[in-house]
């Protein structure tokens, strides 16, 4: 007779005890997978939020950089808005446009003096103009908008405010003309 093999017998309390830790490790997996896609969806989130600020952010000092050169060139010192749709076409009723506005305020000086390195200052055919070097504050602001009815009502997306300081020299203009800004509310444009 040969011998039997012989099987181990189990106990109740073992029976199906790999089938429930089969499952715990599926349920382990899950939560990690699960945690992953919200992660993976916060960051994708997290970016686009990020172009969409930076996008504005540049938008203002594309505006600041326009009302430098619009000063230079046509000596316009006058606060100006423009919007542009990401289209780049008229705003349609109807449809879902996106779109920067960019606010741009007036020149205000608040430093002006006499610009004693200007050649046009020194005795000659111009020693009886005065010129001044002037600095100049402006703020631009640039808020990105959704619209659905051609412009109508805008929802904003995004707004971010740039300042700086311009430099104008040889600056020619009276001294009453180019006082220091004093008033509190035009104060309050400039924002530094």
């Amino acid at each position: 007779m040969s011998p039997s093999p012989h099987r181990p017998r189990s106990s109740r309390g073992e029976a199906g005890s790999a089938y429930i830790v089969v499952l715990l490790v599926l349920v382990i997996l899950a939560i990690f997978g699960i945690a992953l896609s919200l992660i993976t969806q916060t960051e994708s989130q997290v970016g686009s939020n990020e172009r969409t600020l930076n996008r504005v952010l540049y938008a203002a000092d594309a505006g600041i950089e326009l009302a430098v050169a619009r000063a230079i060139v046509t000596a316009s010192h006058e606060p100006q808005s423009f919007f542009y749709a990401d289209s780049g076409q008229a705003l349609v009723m109807g449809k879902l446009e996106l779109g920067t506005q960019v606010d741009v305020s007036a020149f205000h000086p608040i430093a002006v003096t006499s610009c004693h390195l200007c050649e046009v200052n020194n005795v000659g055919t111009y020693a009886d103009r005065s010129f001044y070097k002037v600095n100049h504050a402006v703020t631009s602001r640039a808020t990105r908008y959704a619209t659905l009815n051609a412009g109508g009502t805008r929802t904003p997306i995004a707004q971010k405010s740039v300042s700086a300081m311009v430099e104008f020299q040889p600056f020619r203009a009276s001294v009453a003309s180019l006082a220091s800004v004093t008033d509190a509310d035009k104060l309050k444009e400039i924002k530094f």
